[in-house]
């Protein structure tokens, strides 16, 4: 049994991570105590000694004291009567019977797809394993999504069809070594605002040039030395006529591609649709400034691509992820200091639940319900039943509000976000959580848009209450400690999943005493691990902690590549497979690789680093919408 967790105590300085961006910046936290007698916090400053900001802060970061003190916090549960009637407060053991009663009667009475679970990047590590342990290991649903469905899917998958996991191959450490970024449909001035002047300290310093691709003149556009003001929807024709202009100007990597990648061959003959005059026409950006941006990246030693929404929310996001994989692999940018594609996150934990698994056919560490190795190890972690884990996917998000709008699923448990308010169609969520017989809601805050359709209301606490580990874009954990007092009854996110499974029936799988001993479930170290498992290089202690350097960096030989034709995002097969190019109508899926994927730790938390540098990528060719 974990020890007792340490407390702050007033005068301390704590050292944890901002809560808001994918970033994940170090910060320090001055605790104070308040007239009530609860620790507070009555200061932030940046934590000088981590890698991610060296003590830099945005505005959002700077401000976090002002965010623990909002106020209008719910500090007790809420259950509704009746639909329609006012909540009422509730002690939080009496909720989450409630909520166990009722959601173990749905699902004895419809069936696991009756339950659904829509879960946050904003979650702990911890939480986001239970919330994935409870929903497909034991309630046996496949209905469990994530907001990160709406924004990092496309990343994900992309990532994955490529080079066989979703593990960004790309770390901050590269922006001090590039000589080119490229930067599409990102706004890193307003959106990762740390991480951009990391990228324009090297512009200043070395002259690296900075490309940018934008439908709009943004913040960050106002920095670029060159501009691509995109049409709207073509980013996959620019990344293809890129690619074409690399072949055509000899800024291919022969060695790397012959050694490292299969089905090259494919390639030429599919880039001659995408020649710089055609190219020019469907993006609508001069065919000059296409040849500059080529070549730039052509003759760049060292060139890292960093995007995020404007490819990924798109009908073909994966596909554009693969197709900007694809001028790393061709020109053997990848894998080595300075180079590869960067996909930047939005939530400051959503990379965290991508390793959790709580997208699709997601497990801990990076397995699928889709491998049958995969499956059988979690199925022993978990203490289940062999066969017990699904391979039927759910669709996604927005259809999982479908599905309940049309009175298919009966109860939704909603974790740490706001469908209400952040969920396109609005209307049809509302629709959704009227249609359905009970609503769970988890938040910090009593008045939000979801709550207000929530039968049982469960208060949790904001992430300097409770202990866990976020994960950031670069695959660094840090230790997130309970500095302050939460309000009222308040819990973390971890302890109310937990509490409900246990009522349910499943308290032998589900009794932790703390967030160490729920870290420590997620898997054992030793056992083989697919690509970018967490298990392992967690913080020893929950309480103290202190940070460390950031591990080396693997070289390029780790990287194998497949270059195959790739269609939609989905599940792929356990078999490589390669086909002529073509889009639509001779798309074909890619696989992962079925070879191990070498992750580089450090130990000494609060932050460690993971990384997968060791892949099998799909370089794969792509049509134009």
């Amino acid at each position: 049994m974990a020890e007792p967790e340490a407390k702050a105590a007033t005068g301390q300085r704590v050292r944890t991570v901002c809560s808001y961006c994918g970033v994940g910046c170090g910060i320090v936290l001055d605790i104070a105590t308040g007239g009530d007698g609860r620790r507070t916090v009555a200061k932030v400053a940046g934590d000088k000694q981590h890698p991610a900001n060296a003590g830099r802060l945005c505005t959002k970061g700077a401000t976090h004291a002002d965010m623990l003190a909002a106020p209008g916090r719910l500090t007790t549960a809420l259950i509704r009567g009746e639909r329609g009637a006012g909540p009422a407060p509730a002690p939080v053991e009496a909720a989450v019977t409630e909520a166990a009663v009722r959601l173990r009667e749905i699902l004895d009475a419809h069936g696991p797809d009756a339950l659904a679970l829509y879960v946050s990047g904003q979650m702990s590590l911890e939480a986001q394993y239970l919330a994935n342990k409870l929903a497909k290991g034991f309630l046996r649903t496949n209905q469990i999504e994530s907001n990160s469905r709406l924004c990092m899917a496309s990343a994900g998958t992309g990532y994955k069809l490529s080079l066989g996991a979703d593990g960004p191959p790309g770390s901050y450490e590269d922006f001090e070594r590039a000589d080119a970024f490229f930067v599409i449909g990102a706004n890193m001035a307003d959106c990762h605002p740390i991480l951009f002047l990391r990228m324009m300290d090297r512009v200043k310093a070395s002259g690296a040039k900075l490309i940018v691709v934008d439908p709009r003149r943004n913040a960050t556009a106002d920095k670029a030395d060159l501009f691509l003001q995109i049409r709207p929807g073509t980013d996959l024709a620019l990344l293809n006529g890129l690619l074409h202009l690399l072949v055509e100007g000899g800024w291919t990597d022969p060695g790397f591609i012959a050694e490292h990648t299969e089905g090259w061959p494919d390639m030429p003959a599919f880039l001659e649709d995408y020649a710089p005059d055609r190219v020019a026409r469907i993006t609508g950006i001069p065919e000059a400034d296409i040849r500059l941006a080529a070549r730039w990246i052509g003759e760049a030693g060292e060139w890292t691509s960093c995007w995020t929404m404007g490819l990924n929310q798109s009908t073909h996001g994966t596909w554009n992820t693969n197709a900007l994989v694809n001028l790393h692999l061709a020109t053997g940018a990848i894998c080595r200091p300075g180079s590869g594609p960067f996909s930047l996150t939005g939530q400051p934990n959503a990379m965290g639940g991508r390793e959790m698994g709580y997208m699709g056919p997601g497990l801990p560490g990076q397995r699928s319900v889709l491998v049958d190795e995969d499956r059988g190890y979690v199925e022993e972690l978990w203490g289940v039943p062999k066969g017990t884990l699904r391979t039927d996917v759910g669709r996604g998000t927005v259809e999982m509000f479908e599905e309940m709008a049309a009175g298919g699923i009966k109860a939704c448990w909603i974790i740490c976000t706001n469908p209400v308010a952040s969920v396109a169609n609005r209307s049809t969520v509302i629709k959704a959580l009227e249609t359905a017989e009970l609503v769970i809601t988890q938040d910090v805050f009593a008045e939000t848009e979801t709550n207000a359709y929530a039968d049982i209301a469960l208060p949790a606490t904001l992430w300097a209450e409770a202990d866990g580990v976020m994960i950031n874009s670069e695959r660094n954990l840090t230790l997130v400690q309970g500095a302050a007092d939460p309000t009222g009854e308040a819990l973390p996110d971890w302890q109310l999943i937990a509490r409900v499974a246990c009522a349910m029936g499943f308290a032998e799988a589900f009794t932790y005493t703390c967030a160490e001993e729920c870290s420590r479930s997620s898997g054992r170290p030793g056992t083989r691990r697919r690509a970018g498992t967490c298990a392992g290089s967690r913080t020893s202690d929950c309480a103290r902690a202190r940070c460390s350097g950031r591990p080396p960096r693997a070289g390029r030989t780790a990287i194998r590549s497949a270059i195959s034709t790739t269609g939609s995002a989905g599940p792929w097969p356990s078999a490589r497979t390669a086909a002529a190019p073509g889009w639509p109508s001779r798309r074909r899926r890619g696989g992962p690789s079925s070879s191990p994927v070498r992750t580089c730790r450090t130990a000494n938390s609060p932050t460690t680093t993971t990384r997968s540098c060791s892949t099998r990528a799909v370089c794969s060719t792509s049509g134009t919408p």
